[in-house]
């Protein structure tokens, strides 16, 4: 059973039907004949409706027209090639009801039997293999069939089959072999398109629709393409990406060139607008799709209202109505004002924008209209604010968030206006609601829009409530990077100068506090928080007390840490903060650090011959004694609050004994196991440890001594044992005796040892004591790779290591080295205008001047160095 085109043109002016062959066909020396082809009335498929051609004869199965054999075939040749005719067959019966999948039944006569027979293949499936044996041929098929074929696959997701009828419809030269392989989805099929993008969409609109003759396609006319086109087109919501951008506008244009764009259907319209709101690159594609397709889709929108009354609490607009007011925010940004007006003026008139959507709207305000007071900019926060609130009636966050930056950013960049000021600051309020209703992933959103608002909108402030909503969503998500965002811009240098944003409150204070030390190691933003808390009190669980101190007080933040514990070591919950065995360690760990430096620093002042050294040691002095008794204090009232000892926690006996050694009071320090011994416990490991350490501050090697006997006995040191000898003997200068444990360590199968150690191990590697030049940059190339191979949350990535890697990386003068770990370490996790880091910077960009200029560098790369660095980007 064959079939083509050009036979039955011959006789019939326009097959607009479907084909239907019946009785007998044969073929002798490549012609068809005795075909009786019967035409049948069908569904149309660009507008699902029984429609037939008006120059179409009568269809009715007693008016057949016969095919005569004397007519030649339409390929190169008169000779056909070889395929299944059950292809054909399968194919002349596709109807809009045909799966993919699914064959096609039929009551044949079997010897004078009806009988249900079901076919080899589905219609999509042999129009595959037909287009595969012959493309000429599937090419030639009656337009109607080829519709229903394109309006099947693009409802059911056929990649394939689409790109075949695309290629066909848009394709230069009908005869070429390799047609069948083309993919309009491409950007080289769809520069191979005979349709010029570059031709403004207004241009083809009145081109006459009877070009046959001028056309390059033998076998489609021009209305036979626009037909096809239009059925490729409708794209189901399901499959959105089946059509490219580009090869969508190609299509719409070929319809527009037949003349047909104002009937095209209401499928194929709003597939286009939804692929100008998926698509976020605004260029002339864009614009053009929008040109053609608007019309017709605007006459469907305010040819359907949307339902009033009680009828509009259960109804909810389609994903069609949310890609409109997407593509009003596309025509906006592409300068479009009266497409964009006339997009919203049909949702807004046929109830698709709900009426209270306009509450906030000033009755002076002319959204319609560039005369009076209404400034272009005013005219697009007024639909921003309308639409935006329309979005979060519906439920559509991410949108309405979308609209809320755009308004944000509209404001800022045009003149601003009262009315503008009025419409953005009642923003405020639907940003809460979107705070409060958003998702994980539309979260980040959010923090982008409160940043904004925040460094941009000086004549806005967002309320305090939001703030901690804002934080405490934060916390569920868990998404510091928004919080630690959002923070940062309200630390900035000009912001307290404006409005002081609060800080986080309750659990979530905490969370963002441990965020920025253990994930972030953003010492800097940490110690701003905790001064902020120290300065501007805010509610803090207390259970939560204990081990916020205790970390404030970890990292070195010293004044911090006294305050909180002096703020919190009083009421009904003192004992929560007082009697905390790790919060006790902490402070008095970091202020016995801070006595040993002072006592170091008096011993300088000491021996100087300066005339105003007195007031200066009058100064360390009061200083030293101040430190040291409130690190007593700390001590003693953790010691009451243990009291009897015989009745204490071990754990706790273990940090009382650990406090003591800290502050060099050893014969107080051996009370606590004196207590362990009288309950008949034996002291672990964890006790053993706390003991060297005392040991170690004495003398390093002496606990160095005791380890080797421990080793010697069949004792099992862990890695704490190792490490606290090691960090006491870098800590004093002896690189020998920690090369030594390092390797007792690694002996004894102890590979990984406290982030503490390895922070000094690292810090002593950089130091000024190495052997030779070559040894420290040696050194600092492996820590350089130590950088790079551990994470983030790594104890390695701190800026004190970075600093010291810098200074060692300058003493060295490795330019490239410095600038590298400055700006892994250093740059975004201390303050910019610190004097110390000003004159580091200022350290970096001379040794990359001087390497520029000597020639060991390159001056593109300098010039970066320099711009990153803030120091300008001139290298002489």
């Amino acid at each position: 059973m064959l079939l083509c085109r050009r036979i039955f043109r011959v006789h019939v002016s326009n097959l607009s039907s479907v084909l239907r062959f019946q009785g007998a066909q044969a073929l002798e020396d490549g012609r068809l004949a005795d075909i009786k082809l019967y035409l049948r009335r069908a569904r149309h498929v660009c507008n699902n409706k029984c429609i037939k051609s008006d120059d179409s004869p009568p269809t009715c199965l007693q008016n057949s027209v016969v095919a005569p054999a004397n007519i030649p075939l339409p390929h190169t040749s008169n000779s056909l090639p070889k395929h299944d005719p059950e292809l054909l067959s399968t194919i002349l019966r596709v109807s809009r009801y045909s799966e993919p999948t699914k064959a096609i039944k039929e009551l044949r006569n079997v010897e004078g039997k009806s009988v249900l027979e079901e076919s080899k293949h589905s219609p999509f499936q042999a129009y595959t293999l037909l287009r595969a044996q012959d493309p000429n041929l599937a090419a030639s098929l009656p337009v109607d069939v080829l519709c229903c074929i394109a309006q099947g696959a693009v409802k059911h997701g056929c990649q394939d089959i689409v790109d075949g009828i695309t290629a066909d419809v848009l394709a230069e030269r009908r005869n070429d072999t390799d047609s069948s392989n083309i993919r309009l989805n491409s950007p080289t099929a769809t520069a191979n398109a005979d349709i010029n993008l570059d031709t403004p969409p207004e241009a083809t609109v009145g081109d006459s629709a009877n070009s046959d003759s001028d056309s390059t396609h033998d076998t489609f006319s021009l209305q036979d393409r626009a037909h096809v086109a239009a059925a490729l087109l409708c794209v189901s919501p399901r499959h959105p990406r089946l059509l490219a951008k580009r090869t969508v506008l190609a299509l719409l244009t070929l319809v527009s060139s037949a003349g047909q764009i104002n009937s095209l259907p209401v499928n194929a319209a709003c597939h286009a607008i939804r692929i100008v709101f998926d698509d976020v690159q605004l260029d002339a594609c864009t614009r053009n799709i929008v040109v053609l397709a608007l019309p017709r889709f605007l006459a469907w929108l305010k040819a359907w209202q949307a339902p009033t009354g009680a009828k509009a609490v259960s109804y909810r607009p389609s994903e069609t109505i949310l890609a409109a007011y997407g593509v009003v925010h596309r025509l906006i940004l592409l300068g479009d004002k009266e497409r964009a007006f006339d997009l919203f003026r049909a949702l807004a008139e046929n109830y698709h924008i709900p009426p209270d959507s306009f509450s906030h709207v000033g009755a002076d305000a002319d959204v319609g209209s560039n005369a009076g007071s209404t400034t272009e900019h005013d005219f697009s926060i007024i639909i921003y604010d309308v639409l935006a609130r329309a979005c979060f009636h519906w439920g559509w966050h991410h949108l309405g968030v979308e609209l809320m930056v755009a308004m944000i950013e509209t404001h800022n960049k045009g003149t601003r206006t009262d009315g503008g000021k009025k419409l953005v600051s009642g923003m405020l309020g639907l940003l809460h609601t979107a705070i409060e209703s958003c998702t994980a992933d539309q979260f980040r959103r959010c923090a982008i829009l409160m940043c904004l608002l925040v460094r941009d909108s000086s004549d806005m402030v967002i309320p305090e409530p939001t703030i901690w909503l804002f934080y405490n969503r934060a916390r569920l998500h868990r998404d510091g990077v928004s919080a630690e965002m959002f923070y940062r811009c309200t630390q900035t240098l000009q912001m307290p100068l404006r409005v002081r944003y609060p800080s986080p409150r309750g659990r979530t204070f905490t969370w963002l506090m441990n965020y920025l030390l253990e994930d972030r190691h953003n010492v800097h933003l940490a110690r701003s928080l905790a001064k902020q808390l120290v300065e501007f009190p805010v509610p803090i669980p207390p259970y939560e007390r204990a081990t916020l101190v205790s970390m404030v007080a970890k990292n070195g933040f010293a004044e911090s840490a006294r305050a909180l514990w002096q703020r919190y070591a009083v009421g009904k919950d003192r004992g929560l903060v007082v009697g905390n065995a790790a919060t006790m360690v902490r402070v008095v760990s970091l202020f016995a650090s801070l006595v040993s430096r002072t006592q170091e620093k008096l011993e300088v002042l000491r021996t100087t011959k300066d005339t105003e050294r007195h007031d200066a040691i009058m100064e360390t002095e009061a200083k030293l004694a101040d430190m040291s008794q409130f690190a007593q204090t700390v001590l003693l009232a953790f010691h009451k609050s243990k009291e009897p000892l015989d009745k204490a926690a071990h754990r706790d006996l273990n940090a009382l004994a650990r406090g003591y050694f800290l502050l060099g009071r050893m014969r107080q320090g051996l009370l606590p196991y004196r207590a362990l011994l009288r309950r008949k416990e034996i002291p672990d490991l964890y006790d053993i440890n706390v003991a060297l350490s005392a040991i170690s501050r004495h003398s390093p090697r002496m606990a160095a001594n005791l380890v080797e006997r421990m080793l010697e006995t069949g004792l099992h040191p862990d890695a704490v044992t190792f490490g606290t000898v090691m960090h006491q003997a870098l800590v004093q200068g002896d690189l020998e005796l920690a090369g030594t444990l390092v390797k007792w360590a690694h002996e004894y199968g102890l590979e990984a040892l406290s982030a503490k150690t390895m922070a000094a191990l690292i810090l002593a590697s950089v130091s000024d004591r190495a052997e030779s030049a070559e040894a420290l940059e040696a050194n600092l190339r492996h820590v350089w790779e130590i950088v790079q191979g551990t994470p983030r949350s790594s104890v390695v990535h701190t800026p004190n290591i970075g600093e010291c890697c810098i200074r060692a990386s300058l003493h060295v003068g490795n330019a490239q080295m410095a600038f590298d770990f400055w700006d892994v370490l250093v740059r975004w996790k201390a303050e910019w205008g610190d004097h110390e880091q000003g004159q580091l910077r200022r350290s970096i960009g001379r040794m990359v001047r001087q390497r520029v200029q000597e020639g060991s560098l390159v001056a593109d790369r300098g010039r970066e160095m320099l711009k990153a660095l803030g120091l300008g980007g001139r290298v002489d």
